[in-house]
């Protein structure tokens, strides 16, 4: 096969070989402590450039093979991928072998996406077309009563689009700003400022 295939969308610096993306998996399933599904692996690898999809696809198939990983159809009908004592052997033994940026860089990408399927699953955003526009809410709950509910009108979807992006990027931050404009809380205001140029 052609090895531009297993290069394809590869950031420079990324993985092409298939031990090192196994002996990264390992290290990946060892140190975020969760079982993660294939689609939650993809989309860590494929977000950062790490490897090949095709490669570690293959790689996966072979670590199940071989012990290192093992997979689990969850209560929600998922199937996950959690590392082995076999595993984390290789993880530990082997890890050097992978550049340190990759392994911080795939498990921050990891780590991040997880925040941010755990702010999702928390907060909402609503976007309905209206006739001349969009209205688009923006929600966070609590325990109880919610903590914002926000809906504002806005011309275009792109609009909708970015305001959604930066409500997810960090709620509290949005409400923090709201609470400290609608208090008069000037300091506050000013850091939000300060933070947002920065």
């Amino acid at each position: 096969m052609d090895r531009n295939a297993f290069t394809a969308d590869v950031r420079p610096g990324g993985l092409t070989e298939g031990l090192e993306i196994k002996i990264l998996i390992c290290y990946l399933l060892h140190h975020i402590h969760r079982g993660m599904s294939f689609a939650e692996i993809n989309e860590v690898f494929r977000s950062k450039g790490i490897a090949n999809y095709f490669e570690y696809s293959q790689e996966i198939s072979r670590l199940l093979h071989s012990g290192h990983i093992v997979s689990k159809k969850e209560i929600d009908g998922v199937e996950r991928f959690y590392i082995t004592d076999l595993g984390i052997k290789t993880s530990t033994m082997f890890e050097k072998d992978v550049p340190a940026a990759i392994r911080e860089t795939t498990l921050k990408a990891a780590q991040d996406y997880y925040l941010r399927q755990r702010i999702e699953r928390d907060n909402e955003v609503r976007v309905e077309q209206v006739s001349d526009g969009y209205n688009i809410t923006l929600r966070i709950t609590d325990i109880g009563s919610d903590l914002m509910s926000l809906t504002l009108f806005v011309p275009k979807e792109s609009d909708c689009d970015q305001i959604r992006e930066h409500f997810y990027n960090d709620p509290a931050f949005l409400y923090r700003g709201i609470i400290a404009m609608l208090t008069g809380d000037e300091d506050t205001v000013r850091d939000i400022l300060d933070h947002t140029r920065s």
